[in-house]
């Protein structure tokens, strides 16, 4: 992250966030909308979706979705989102080239990963990752902001995020989080799958 530069993220992703909320089911819909202040939907809904918005406001949307829908509605919430999102730019169209040069596999998901990152966060630090065996892999998340280090919301979004590939992939697998070097900016995923499911 360069010294002074804010952490942004691209504002279609909050924009799809707030579209894939309508779609939810109530109480945990209603409770997401009552408990998100109006200047911040306004911010998100205003800006063209190419713009980059503060990364405080998708930290603010990880914190609200959960007090709204608690932990195990909110981790399903991500797995279906994560889905919804390679329906949509920028994701559509690394999914359509990495399906025809690398194959839909956990491994390919590993390889373009860093690139989905970086395409929809700037001065959020990176993502690494690396394959360890034919059904395991590793991702690291490294010089990561404060403000989204600061909320279990934001972080374990991660984890559920990842289960999402594997609903994709239609494969069984185990993610495991650790957040023990948070304090670092550190945040590594550790996930498993079973070959041929």
């Amino acid at each position: 992250m360069s010294p002074g530069a804010e952490p942004v993220v691209r504002a279609r992703h909050l924009q799809q966030w707030l579209e894939n909320v309508t779609r939810e089911e109530d109480p945990g819909r209603a409770r997401f909308f009552a408990s998100l202040p109006a200047e911040v939907r306004s911010t998100i809904e205003g800006a063209s979706r190419v713009a980059w918005l503060p990364v405080a406001l998708h930290v603010q949307l990880a914190d609200v979705l959960r007090d709204a829908f608690g932990p195990a509605r909110a981790h399903d919430y991500y797995r279906r989102a994560f889905a919804a999102s390679l329906a949509h730019p920028p994701f559509d169209a690394l999914v359509r080239t990495g399906a025809r040069l690398l194959g839909l596999t956990p491994g390919s998901f590993l390889r373009w990963a860093p690139r989905g990152y970086e395409t929809s966060f700037r001065n959020c630090g990176t993502l690494s990752t690396e394959a360890l065996g034919p059904s395991r892999g590793h991702l690291v998340y490294r010089s990561l902001p404060g403000v989204c280090t600061a909320s279990d919301a934001w972080l374990d979004s991660f984890q559920s995020t990842v289960y999402g590939v594997f609903d994709v992939l239609h494969i069984q697998g185990v993610v495991r989080l650790d957040k023990s070097r948070r304090g670092e900016g550190s945040v590594e995923i550790e996930l498993e799958w079973s070959e041929g499911t």
